[in-house]
């Protein structure tokens, strides 16, 4: 039985992993970090889910082409919040800046993460997105 700041200190250690793989366009990084099934909830679109390691890979590819589409040229992760649920399953809320390779600003973003242990390290599970003005669980100040 883990500690709720051993908890956070694990997914935060994951976390930080799949974004600096997800920066370093590294799909084989980015999908370790992903669970199969993996369902994606954004705005009122229907929710999407990958239901397979292939099918996660997949999805990450389409994602970062359409981004690098747009001009993006990394992200900033910026951690809010984590809520451990218990000794295997969090919820993680995070602040997503995306920027172009001028450095000018493509997006932003607060994404809450359903995440859940595995091994070798914590997984996502399903994303969904808070849309402005609402500030998502806690009414955490945007980043």
């Amino acid at each position: 039985m883990s500690d709720e700041a051993t908890i956070i200190h694990e997914i935060e250690t994951s976390y930080a992993a799949y974004a600096g793989a997800f920066n370093d366009q590294n799909i084989d990084g980015v999908v370790r970090y992903i669970s199969a099934p993996y369902v994606m909830t954004i705005g009122a679109n229907a929710p999407m889910v990958a239901d397979s390691p292939e099918h996660v890979r997949g999805l990450f590819e389409k994602s970062l082409a359409g981004m690098k589409g747009r001009g993006w040229a990394k992200s900033d992760f910026k951690t809010v919040h984590i809520w451990p649920l218990s000794n295997d399953h969090a919820l993680l809320m995070t602040d997503i800046t995306r920027y172009k390779a001028d450095g000018s600003v493509l997006e932003k973003g607060r994404y809450v993460y359903s995440i859940r242990r595995a091994d070798p390290s914590w997984q996502i599970t399903g994303v969904t997105d808070v849309a402005p003005p609402f500030m998502g669980p806690g009414d955490f100040a945007r980043v």
